[in-house]
């Protein structure tokens, strides 16, 4: 992740004090537990995704695993079924594989059929026949363990019996929750960069993204262009805009589920303000949301379900 150095902000002077972790920091330590898991060999394996880039799910992995003192084998691009299968050979025993990005696995069969054998089975047994094995045998035990990252869940069967014998965590921020880390990392200011100078930048980015989706790869260029144009005598507005612009739109889904999120924050002011009048919430309810009555019920019947009433 490209970012300035995490330094403690001035308002800690305490060393012994600890700042408190961002919810993001949070989820990056909550997945850096999961991958000690893999490494001290209580689980075989783990699947990290997220729709987002930037939000740390390779640095934490690879950081997690040089503490537990294990260097990875690292996969990190375009393999053959047949590398697959020589990969997964050599490293059979006590080794700990990293697949980061290699999504176009995940809709090949012969792959999948490897992985699923690789991650199932007391003992695991991966086998591949084929004229091509030249000096590898056509069987093997495999006993170490894997680790992937990837953007997206694939939504194929296939892919279902391999997702089933992972723990999975998805590593996700809202655009709000990317700000808040941003402000922590950048709280000491960067590289000649002041600390107001650098919340002036991540102002701008908070003000700008309307529905981009936002990433903490955003910062480091972003307070270079700043710097940059500084030196120039320039406006450096339009060239962070221009990167911005160049980021993805939220995902349709992530924006249906914070929608429902704030209809039911609403119904629940509505019915501490209203207690047991249906009709005064409904009122209440469709006032501050302008949906419909059907929508409503539909809200009621969510809660109520959550409520276990």
């Amino acid at each position: 992740m490209d970012t300035p150095n995490d330094k403690r902000p001035s308002a800690f002077p305490d060393a012994n004090v600890k700042k408190p972790a961002t919810a993001l920091e949070e989820r990056q330590q909550l997945l850096a537990h999961h991958v000690r898991l893999v490494a001290r060999k209580m689980s075989a394996s783990l699947f990290c995704f997220g729709s987002q880039g930037g939000l740390g799910k390779s640095r934490t992995i690879l950081r997690t695993l040089d503490e537990e003192g294990i260097e990875p084998i690292l996969i990190n691009s375009h393999v053959t079924p047949l590398a697959l299968y020589g990969i997964l050979y050599q490293h059979r025993d006590d080794d700990v594989i990293f697949f980061d990005d290699v999504d176009s696995m995940f809709g090949s069969m012969p792959h999948l059929g490897l992985l699923r054998s690789a991650l199932w089975g007391s003992p695991r047994v991966v086998t591949y026949n084929s004229s091509q094995l030249s000096d590898l045998p056509s069987r093997f035990e495999f006993s170490s363990r894997i680790v992937f990252a990837a953007n997206v869940i694939p939504k194929n069967d296939a892919f279902k019996a391999v997702l089933s014998r992972c723990d999975q965590f998805d590593l996700s921020a809202t655009n709000e929750e990317v700000i808040e880390l941003m402000r922590s990392v950048a709280a000491n200011g960067f590289n000649g960069i002041t600390p107001d100078e650098c919340q002036t930048i991540i102002n701008f980015i908070a003000e700008n993204s309307e529905d981009r989706q936002l990433s903490m790869r955003l910062l480091g260029p972003s307070i270079r262009k700043f710097q940059y144009a500084k030196t120039e005598g320039l406006d450096w507005r339009p060239l962070v805009k221009t990167q911005l612009q160049t980021l993805g739109r939220k995902n349709t889904a992530t924006k249906r589920l914070d929608s429902k999120t704030k209809d039911h924050q609403i119904l629940e002011k509505a019915i501490q303000k209203t207690l047991d009048s249906v009709q005064q919430q409904e009122q209440a309810w469709r006032e501050a949301t302008g949906k419909s009555r059907a929508s409503f019920y539909r809200c009621l019947q969510r809660y109520r379900d959550a409520q276990g009433s």
